[in-house]
């Protein structure tokens, strides 16, 4: 009797302390049911290149198991200054990361004075709620110069943007990014960013050594990254001031070290003859189980 008023003692103990949790869990699944679709998060970035090529990308996320997670083949319309027909972009469908990414074509951008406001916005979706991120950018005037004296090689970097009236004026105290391209990414120029000064610029010599091309070429960027007026803007050029790649004929040679293609040839013909005589002995073995076999029914009566 005892036990038995225990036991229910436990069950109603439980009871209270789950009870909060379940309720609350069954108010989101009707709060989900009755909208029918999941809500979603939208960032936008804003980078051009060269003061050229203008790129828009929308990350799109939605909330799956209390952590946010990339929407993948999900449209995302990208506008100009509003969410209206007349002022389409272009339309792209997420990644499996939920970024969808939009060159804009030249000429598609309506004039303005300025600045430009972008909209990304999710639409008439069969699963997710309609949803819309904006952001505004500033023209900017972002150009690179590379000069070389007596062996010195200077990057000078000038970020201008119009003011009020239009007028092209210089941008101080903005940092600034210095990078040379590698096969698998930037290889950073310093450890910590430049500035600009009061004349918008920034002169950095660029260090000798660095690995080119077999040409000695290589790829110098600048880039303001995440800035609140300009978004990203980056400029690269190409220039022969790196060291010369030298491809060493050896490599191609048949060496103990080099790749299976270009094993030696005693290698590849002691391997072969090892494996030729291993499977010959299992070849021969196999061979007389089989002769045994048939002498032992030959001898029997």
């Amino acid at each position: 009797m005892k036990k038995t008023k225990f036991l229910n003692s436990l069950l109603v103990l439980g009871s209270l302390l789950f009870l909060p949790e379940l309720a609350h869990a069954q108010s989101d699944s009707t709060e989900m049911a009755d909208s029918g679709k999941a809500e979603t998060s939208i960032e936008v970035v804003y980078t051009e290149i060269n003061n050229n090529s203008k790129i828009l990308t929308a990350t799109v996320k939605t909330k799956i198991d209390d952590a946010y997670q990339g929407v993948k083949d999900i449209a995302v319309n990208f506008y100009q200054n509003e969410v209206d027909p007349a002022y389409l972009l272009g339309t792209v469908a997420s990644n499996e990361k939920g970024l969808a990414v939009l060159v804009i074509p030249d000429g598609k951008l309506a004039p303005t004075a300025f600045e430009n406001t972008f909209v990304a916005a999710v639409e008439n979706n069969d699963k997710f709620e309609d949803n819309q991120e904006e952001i505004t950018v500033s023209e900017a005037d972002f150009t690179m110069t590379l000069s070389e004296e007596d062996s010195t090689r200077q990057v000078v970097i000038s970020l201008q943007a119009p003011d009020a009236e239009g007028v092209m004026t210089p941008v101080a105290e903005t940092e600034i990014h210095l990078y040379v391209q590698r096969l698998f990414g930037l290889l950073p120029l310093s450890d910590d960013p430049e500035t600009t000064d009061e004349n918008g610029e920034v002169t950095v010599e660029f260090p000798a050594g660095i690995p080119g091309d077999t040409a000695g070429n290589l790829i110098i960027v600048a880039k303001v990254e995440e800035h609140e007026q300009f978004g990203n803007l980056t400029f690269q050029r190409k220039i022969n001031w790196g060291v010369p790649l030298v491809i060493d004929p050896n490599k191609d040679k048949r060496q103990l070290w080099s790749s299976r293609a270009n094993a030696p040839i005693y290698l590849i013909v002691f391997i072969n003859t090892m494996l030729i005589g291993i499977w010959g002995v299992i070849a021969y073995i196999i061979y007389q189980v089989f002769q045994i076999k048939k002498l032992g029914r030959q001898k029997t009566p």
